[in-house]
């Protein structure tokens, strides 16, 4: 049966720069709306008609030649057609059935939507369109995300870089390590989304979910109703009204909000990491690009940028999905029109996943840079360790005692290790306890101060390429 191949095209004749949203302009994506434009969401709900034609046979309501025909017309189905239509119905679903019946013989013409409620269809076609939009395309991207954080993080495992608490120096990690935390983030989302994308629902239960249409015809309404959504992909909510209940479509975005938090994290991240005083990664910058219209030295992180103005419209989008949780009784249309905008915020994430990987992977990494930053505090950094290895060798006061000598340090522009060398106390009562390994941390923590910042990315690396 072709049902199970159906395929929504991409749209046809599309303008890109008509539109008022500039997701349809400048963010335009023909990935995203093969699966999520207005024309693809009634491609989807003319194949769910066609699904319940087949369902309908199958209970013999009707001859399987009937619904193969119903099935025909609604496989090609005009898309212009139907909103022509729907000037006259004022109804988009009925507007969408008459276009089909004037597509078929008059025999044929009872068993479209037949036993449905309009939310039998469109609430049904939403879960598949989601579904599919999410298997083909956000986490695909995702996973093409994920593989060039892993390629980056197994690369630059070993690259010593400062790690930093509040914008300031604090002790040493890798390079690595500090895209480790993406790949762990981004990887956890991906398996979260494969999940939440297999409890998508739909419904066959009729006007206020009591199965009164289909049981004036059927005598077991569950039965056909799992029938029709098997042919879907689907299975059907536990309990329904008009609409499927809002819950598992609002997980599957929170989950897509919470990723695009993690990837608007790593953005600004990079975008500190390329400021000019810090100047550790760059983006490409094409010879015919142009940072500023005056300022002609400029090499902006215009790409970091545009992924951190974009979650600022997913998170306002995930406001309308909180606030459309509620339907009075069995339903209102409050939720109608604003739900018809959640494909903003799938398709602004895809944005964000699309121009993050294309812009990670042509990062230009300055390792001299995160070197001289290390560098940049003269050993500071071992404050840490000599404090502990001070209360291991019987000091009661270490951390009071390695802050004095880290800032008389930097007030005196001495190296660290040569203040401890300096100090009286440390140099009577301690040095000599010290391991030599345990000296070197203290006076090269550059170099030997990293703990287990490589070892934890490889081990990072190596879970998530074994899943993907």
């Amino acid at each position: 049966m072709s049902l199970q191949n159906f395929i929504p095209p991409k749209p046809d004749n599309v303008k890109r720069y008509d539109g008022v949203d500039p997701l349809d302009g400048r963010y335009f994506d023909s990935e995203v709306s093969q699966y999520l434009s207005e024309q693809a969401r009634v491609l989807y709900q003319a194949h769910v008609e066609a699904a319940l034609a087949h369902t309908l046979a199958e209970f013999g309501l009707c001859s399987e030649e009937l619904a193969q025909e119903i099935e025909d017309a609604a496989h090609s189905i005009d898309v212009a057609q139907v909103a022509e239509e729907e000037k006259t119905t004022k109804h988009d679903v009925k507007a969408l059935v008459n276009t089909i019946k004037s597509k078929i013989s008059d025999e044929a013409k009872p068993y479209v939507h037949m036993t449905a409620t309009s939310y039998d269809i469109v609430s049904t076609a939403s879960a598949v369109q989601y579904k599919a939009a999410f298997e083909n395309v956000v986490i695909p991207s995702l996973k093409d995300l994920l593989k060039t954080l892993i390629e980056l993080a197994d690369k630059y495992a070993d690259t010593v870089q400062i790690g930093r608490t509040h914008g300031q120096h604090g002790v040493p990690i890798t390079f690595g390590f500090a895209l480790a935390e993406y790949v762990s983030r981004i990887g956890q989302s991906i398996e979260a989304l494969q999940d939440l994308c297999t409890m998508l629902q739909g419904k066959f239960s009729g006007a206020v979910g009591a199965y009164n249409a289909s049981s004036l015809f059927i005598d077991d309404p569950l039965k056909f109703e799992e029938a029709v959504l098997a042919k879907l992909g689907l299975k059907p909510a536990e309990h329904s009204t008009q609409i499927v209940p809002p819950e598992s479509l609002a997980r599957l975005l929170d989950e897509t909000v919470i990723v695009a938090g993690a990837i608007s994290n790593l953005a600004t991240d990079m975008r500190h990491l390329q400021r000019s005083e810090i100047a550790e990664i760059r983006e490409k910058f094409d010879p015919t690009q142009t940072g500023s219209s005056t300022m002609a030295h400029k090499r902006n992180p215009i790409s970091f940028e545009n992924v951190n103005a974009l979650y600022k419209e997913v998170l306002a989008q995930q406001f309308v999905v909180g606030q459309n949780l509620g339907s009075e009784h069995q339903r209102d249309l409050t939720d109608s029109a604003s739900a018809r905008f959640y494909p903003v915020l799938v398709a602004a994430v895809v944005q964000m996943i699309k121009k993050l990987n294309t812009t990670m992977a042509k990062i230009e990494v300055d390792e001299d840079a995160m070197l001289r930053n290390l560098q940049m505090s003269k050993g500071a950094i071992g404050a840490e360790p000599l404090y502990l290895l001070l209360g291991k060798h019987g000091h009661t006061s270490g951390h009071e005692k390695s802050k004095a000598i880290a800032h008389s340090a930097l007030d005196a522009g001495i190296t660290f290790g040569e203040a401890v060398k300096d100090d009286e106390e440390i140099q009577a009562k301690y040095w000599d306890k010290f391991s030599e390994e345990e000296k070197l941390i203290i006076t090269e923590p550059e170099k030997y101060y990293s703990g287990l910042a490589s070892q934890k990315t490889k081990s990072i690396v190596d879970n998530w390429k074994s899943k993907f």
